[in-house]
């Protein structure tokens, strides 16, 4: 939080924090850790789950200490999980103006591992 702190100091006023994909279910994840190839690693995708949780509420909470900001929680967890469930309603549409939307857009992204902040960069 206490990068956010900093750039709210700097005068940032409005925030998009991302939550984490389920990387349990990954091509990756799925070739090395799942037992059919389709279901997902929750030994992976709890920790996950766990953090998206605390960030949630670390944004309510930013949203309640810094009235005159607007922070906003991104639930990418939720928003992966429901193409993988449920892909023909969002057919070729969704992701590639979904992403040109939010790459289009004046976005200042921070990376944070853990508890460790590891970078942030602007598009």
């Amino acid at each position: 939080m206490f990068v956010i702190q900093v750039l709210y100091g700097y005068g940032a006023r409005k925030m998009v924090l991302f939550g984490i994909a389920p990387i349990g279910c990954s091509p990756y994840a799925l070739a090395q850790n799942s037992p059919d190839g389709i279901t997902c690693v929750e030994r992976i995708n709890s920790p996950i789950q766990l953090f998206n949780t605390r960030l949630r509420s670390m944004v309510d909470e930013l949203n309640t200490q810094l009235r005159n900001a607007k922070f906003t929680y991104v639930n990418v967890y939720g928003i992966v999980q429901n193409i993988r469930t449920n892909p023909s309603p969002l057919g070729n549409y969704f992701l590639p103006r979904t992403f040109g939307i939010l790459l289009g857009l004046k976005f200042l992204y921070i990376v944070v591992v853990g508890a460790h902040f590891v970078g942030m960069w602007s598009s």
